[in-house]
């Protein structure tokens, strides 16, 4: 037995009870010890797979770009930002779906890693819903959300002419190409809120084609008119029931002659009228 020390009295421990409390102990620092061992692998191991996937075992090695018709694989691959050799761990897809969109005829870009060495790039390139008067000379391309695709020359294309006017007194006024402001937006920037009814109209003929128009115009009240390739005016009013007066004016247009007519009235699709005014 052994004697110690507790408040002043002495009290003897068995060696056995003392064997067992200095097993317990070797045992708890034999898990502390396992634990730190287990801690330190798992570490040495992370940092030696991160180092060998930074190697250029794992380093981009090829680019492949599709989907583009309107700029080259090159320039594609140099806006990817992603030079050849940039390790394939660290490449940030969106990051590049972000710089790839800043040109103006990209759109949705999916970016997906091949291992061990290859990064595949897709996009969708957006599509020319209209175009805009930017000058006397020159029209702006644009797509179904306003984004402005390109600069052309007066004349080409064969999309419809979206118009801000200040004013739409009559049809007849817009059949006459009444002022039209010139929208000077830059090429990759959205042109203004006003004509976002107009791309709403434009998009729903694109989806369901009803007629064959030529220029869509809205006022600085919001009144909205269209003509049509024969000269015709449709006078929409507004977007609202916007379905309904389409049905309405492909109803007309199927079963009544417009010759001799100058407007088509659709602000009541119910009771669509057709006028000489």
């Amino acid at each position: 037995m052994t004697a110690t020390a507790e408040h002043g009295k002495s009290i003897r421990i068995d060696p056995r009870i003392r064997e067992r409390r200095n097993k317990v102990a070797r045992s708890q620092g034999r898990r502390r010890l396992y634990v730190i061992v287990a801690i330190l692998v798992a570490m040495g191991g992370y940092f030696a797979v991160r180092a060998i996937l930074r190697t250029s075992i794992f380093a981009v090695r090829q680019i492949e770009v599709t989907g583009s018709t309107h700029y080259s694989n090159s320039l594609l691959v140099a806006q990817s930002g992603i030079p050849i050799g940039y390790p394939l761990t660290e490449v940030n897809p969106a990051l590049i779906s972000q710089r790839m969109e800043q040109l103006s005829w990209i759109g949705p870009v999916t970016v997906r890693k091949e291992w061990p060495g290859r990064l595949k790039i897709t996009v969708r390139e957006r599509k020319v819903l209209a175009f805009i008067p930017e000058s006397s000379a020159s029209n702006l391309e644009v797509d179904n959300t306003g984004r402005v695709l390109a600069t052309v020359r007066s004349g080409v294309g064969k999309s419809i002419k979206l118009c801000v006017m200040p004013d739409i007194a009559s049809s007849k006024a817009l059949v006459q190409s009444a002022a039209c402001k010139a929208q000077a937006t830059p090429v990759g920037s959205y042109v203004s809120g006003k004509l976002d009814p107009l791309l709403a109209i434009d998009a729903a003929l694109h989806s369901t084609p009803v007629a064959d128009f030529s220029e869509l115009a809205t006022s600085n009240s919001g009144e909205i008119d269209g003509v049509l390739a024969n000269g015709v005016a449709v006078r929409f009013g507004s977007t609202a029931q916007l379905q309904q007066k389409l049905r309405a004016l492909q109803l007309i247009l199927s079963q009544a002659s417009t010759a001799g007519y100058a407007t088509i009235d659709l602000r009541s699709p119910l009771e669509p009228v057709l006028s000489n005014w």
